[in-house]
């Protein structure tokens, strides 16, 4: 009698885990389906709903470097700039050499004022690849990290390689930085740039 009666509820029981398991037909995203999802919402601006789609996938798989890298980029267009350094650096321990991360860095080092930091990775990204892009906004170029150097040598004093740079994306631009004149004129420049690059 026994054994009937759980044979009876086989059906029964299966019929539950399948209902509990397959909740209105859809199944749970892939930590990589996660990932896409983040560099979509990336790429249409909403930051918000990318950094839950990059969170999503890395605490999935904690490995998948690029969700470290993306949540980097959306916390760093949210404002969110520890948290941006952070991830940034999470993804570093999976990819020492990752280019978009290094990058990534240099800016967020740049905006929070650490300015030697964000020179050793902007030119580290340069020294690797000096036609860069940032492949998931290819607005993004080496200009900019060219022109995220001048700001960094300048706010250090380094007029000279501050100088060099500015030049480097406008060789028509001549002053002599060993005056004040000359430096009034750099930052200018370089705030002139900021505005087209």
């Amino acid at each position: 009698m026994r054994a009937k009666d759980l044979f009876c509820l086989i059906p029964l029981i299966c019929g539950l885990a399948a209902c509990s398991g397959n909740s209105g037909g859809t199944t749970a995203k892939t930590p990589e389906e996660y990932l896409a999802a983040g560099w979509s919402s990336y790429s249409q601006k909403n930051y918000a709903d990318a950094l839950t789609n990059f969170t999503q996938a890395y605490q999935g798989k904690g490995s998948l470097t690029d969700a470290y890298n993306g949540a980097g980029w959306a916390n760093a267009r949210l404002g969110s700039l520890t948290a941006a350094r952070d991830k940034f650096l999470q993804g570093l321990t999976h990819d020492t050499a990752n280019l978009q991360i290094l990058a990534g860095l240099a800016f967020v080092y740049n905006a929070v004022k650490d300015y030697p930091s964000s020179v050793t990775d902007a030119n580290h990204v340069l020294q690797i690849n000096p036609a860069w892009f940032f492949s998931r906004d290819v607005s993004i170029t080496a200009s900019d990290l060219e022109l995220l150097l001048a700001e960094d040598y300048f706010a250090e004093g380094d007029f000279q390689n501050s100088y060099i740079m500015v030049q480097s994306l406008d060789p028509t631009f001549t002053v002599d930085v060993s005056t004040d004149s000359g430096r009034i004129a750099l930052a200018s420049e370089i705030e002139r740039l900021r505005l087209l690059v």
